[in-house]
């Protein structure tokens, strides 16, 4: 299977995340993703604040299918800003909320951010 570049990344963000879908669509015709993914960011970030779990979870999940769709360029950004954000996150739910969190989040995230704290430490 051929592996996805920013650019569609890009494209599927658009089409996913209606709510942004004109900031995102900027920045991709702008050929900056990391500004596309960090505009996920904060509107993940808006969810939490919220308190959509369910939301947050399903808009997590898409990511996590984007991450192992996409090319090398797209999961080194997705590891540094995007599983990065997830601490932030964290602090905004309590320790139930984040464990249902948690447990629905995909592996391949779970897997960087252990290494990534492991890396801290």
């Amino acid at each position: 299977m051929k592996k996805l570049n920013q650019y569609r990344i890009g494209l599927y963000m658009i089409l996913h995340y209606r709510e942004i879908r004109s900031e995102i669509n900027l920045l991709i015709r702008k050929h900056n993703f990391a500004g596309a993914l960090q505009a996920v960011v904060n509107h993940l970030r808006t969810l939490s604040a919220a308190r959509d779990i369910d939301t947050l979870c399903r808009h997590i999940h898409f990511l996590g299918t984007l991450y192992s769709r996409g090319n090398h360029y797209v999961k080194y950004i997705m590891e540094n800003l995007f599983v990065r954000s997830l601490t932030g996150i964290k602090r905004i739910y309590t320790v139930e909320e984040w464990i249902k969190i948690e447990d629905r989040l995909p592996l391949s995230f779970l897997e960087i951010q252990k290494r990534q704290q492991q890396a801290i430490y």
